[in-house]
């Protein structure tokens, strides 16, 4: 191949490399203005704030809301998704039969891997965690905590930390009168430990793919 022709294909492919990652970073910063969206919409509901709103987010527990965990690098572990009260131990208060809902990092830095998903058998899903789930009832839920999803994932991250992660609705959550409540985000604390191995470390193409 002529040199000049060499040149151009690999000035094409620094090219669609760059779109790529901006694409991604454009992901990356349309989830994290979503959640600053809820949080300042809440702030500025004053009074309602008092209204405990639901929320819709991240646990290291089936049963409860628990906001940290701690994994070494390498290891595969296990999150759900849930939709509970606004504080620990607080139930929902709010029947639901719609419940739009999507996982996105809120800091700093690593991926996370879905290896598998147990879906709640009691309701309908449609779509994946990572991009947005509907999750749809037959009939009118109303308990005090809805088990949405079981994840079995795996964090990628260059070194050791903390990263956030949370879960949020995805649309208009529909009650059992077609009427759209509220609902905030909730996020889990996830430590890794340790230090990174080679397998520890996908390329960064393969990141970038998981966001298209």
């Amino acid at each position: 191949m002529p040199a000049s022709q060499d040149r151009r294909s690999r000035t094409r492919a620094i090219a669609a490399s760059a779109q790529k990652s901006q694409t991604a970073q454009r992901t990356y910063l349309g989830w994290a203005t979503a959640l600053a969206m809820l949080i300042v919409l809440a702030l500025a509901t004053g009074a309602r704030a008092q209204e405990s709103f639901p929320r819709i987010g991240i646990s290291a527990s089936k049963t409860a809301y628990v906001d940290h965990i701690t994994v070494e690098f390498d290891t595969e572990f296990t999150l759900h998704a849930m939709v509970t009260g606004f504080a620990p131990g607080e139930p929902i208060n709010q029947p639901v039969s719609v419940l739009p809902w999507v996982i996105h990092q809120v800091c700093c830095g690593a991926v996370l891997e879905i290896l598998d998903i147990e879906y709640n058998p009691e309701l309908q899903h449609s779509g994946h965690p990572l991009a947005g789930t509907v999750s749809t009832a037959e009939v009118c839920v109303d308990q005090d905590i809805i088990w949405l999803a079981t994840l079995k994932v795996r964090m990628v991250a260059t070194e050791a930390g903390d990263m956030l992660w949370a879960a949020g609705p995805f649309g208009p959550i529909q009650d059992c009168d077609g009427e759209v409540p509220f609902f905030m985000s909730m996020p889990v604390t996830i430590t890794l430990d340790g230090e990174p191995t080679p397998t520890d470390i996908s390329p960064w193409g393969e990141i970038k793919a998981m966001y298209r």
